[in-house]
């Protein structure tokens, strides 16, 4: 039997979560010991709802200081699992020091993989000091920077990138291109489906009128994200329309200066702020609209579980989502601006139902043909040389 150890230094509940959530929820436990650990305890509750039976560690898992106490520290935390595997599910190449990978390469014979998720901006310009006046430096930050980032690829069996924006980015950075390969999120095609009936339950539940229209944004209340183009977008939008509602999925750390922006936008009794949702598919099948306002993403999970649920979604032009929505044929692209997210959403509140309805369906279909979970779960356990059957 395999024993897998995932680690993530998770900060709240948000879309790597989930990810994780949905392998080990596919695993083979008769071939597979799985243990997770992290530095906040995301995963016992939703392990236990669903009895799984994975171990679950908090554990401090350092990335600052000094390289040989950050060393022995993950490889204390690893050693006492004795894993055959260590995957490292980190959001950019930054976030993983070279002294953690390295502890995960000694203890497992070099049975190290990693999954990347954010396209982040491309290496700084190499640029050299000039030290006492007259003496040329040799540029040996940039040299730290690109080399850490290089020896962990060397480290690593294999790099999962979540996108061709974010192996673009990898390889710019001097990832080996044999050692990377696109591993789409999956989406549960059959859960995160139109459903009528539950449009109309979810609405009555929660005193939403049953011809509002609904708009939704399901993300980490984190900076990014960049919500507050959404919540001013709306309230301009609001004004003309008082059928309009905006719900608010998720928390973070910006959940009080969101919430206080929303005070004094003038439709505070339209916008709710909804905390975790455990019913995410039935959130989305009440709505109308999904809007995506981030600044940075890799390939955004709740952009795609919006589109197989038949919403109209509005994203960003940033990598990652430009690989998912065709302009004007399965949803809208928007400049990653104040200006352009409230365009985008004033174009998709103008559409005529029968052109909305195309461009849903054409959402569905696309999230259907290539993101679907079972088929992107079996390429991932792959890649992640995961014994499944």
């Amino acid at each position: 039997m395999a024993n897998i150890l995932f680690l993530r230094r998770s900060k709240a509940f948000g879309g790597i979560e989930v990810l994780l959530m949905d392998w080990i929820s596919s695993i083979d436990f008769g071939k597979n010991a799985v243990t997770v650990a992290s530095t906040m305890d995301c995963y016992s509750d939703k392990i236990a709802e669903r009895q799984l039976p994975v171990s679950c560690r908090t554990c401090s898992l350092p990335v600052t200081g000094n390289p040989w106490k950050i060393y022995r520290s993950w490889s204390r935390d690893i050693r006492e699992v004795s894993p055959d595997k260590v995957v490292f599910l980190e959001g950019r190449v930054d976030e993983i020091p070279f002294s953690a990978v390295l502890a995960g390469y000694v203890a497992t014979g070099g049975n190290v993989y990693m999954t990347e998720h954010l396209a982040w901006p491309e290496p700084p310009e190499r640029t050299r000091s000039t030290h006492f006046g007259f003496l040329p430096g040799v540029g040996l930050w940039w040299y730290q920077l690109t080399w850490g980032v290089r020896f962990r690829c060397q480290l690593s069996r294999r790099i999962l990138a979540v996108s061709e924006a974010v192996r673009e980015t990898l390889l710019s950075y001097g990832y080996d291109k044999e050692k990377i390969a696109i591993a789409y999120h999956g989406v549960d095609t059959e859960r995160f489906s139109p459903s009528p009936a539950n449009r109309i339950r979810w609405r009555r539940e929660r005193g939403i009128p049953k011809g509002a229209c609904v708009i939704v944004s399901t993300a980490r209340l984190a900076r990014e994200k960049r919500l507050e183009r959404l919540i001013r977008a709306f309230a301009a939008s609001s004004r003309e329309r008082p059928d309009l509602w905006l719900l608010l999925a998720g928390d973070g750390p910006l959940r009080k200066e969101l919430e206080d922006s929303v005070a004094s936008s003038g439709a505070a009794d339209r916008i709710r702020f909804l905390g975790l949702v455990d019913d995410v598919p039935g959130l989305l099948q009440a709505s109308d609209l999904f809007v995506l306002p981030s600044d940075r993403e890799g390939l955004s999970v709740s952009l795609t579980e919006a589109m197989s649920a038949g919403l109209v979604c509005i994203a960003t032009d940033i990598p990652g989502s430009n690989e998912v929505i065709r302009h004007g044929e399965n949803g809208f692209l928007a400049e990653p601006s104040d200006r352009g997210v409230a365009d985008g959403l004033e174009n998709a509140l103008k559409m005529e139902e029968g052109e909305r309805r195309s461009i849903a369906e054409q959402a569905r279909e696309t999230v259907v043909n290539t993101f679907e979970k079972g088929k992107s779960i079996r390429n991932i356990f792959r890649l992640l040389d995961i014994r499944n059957e």
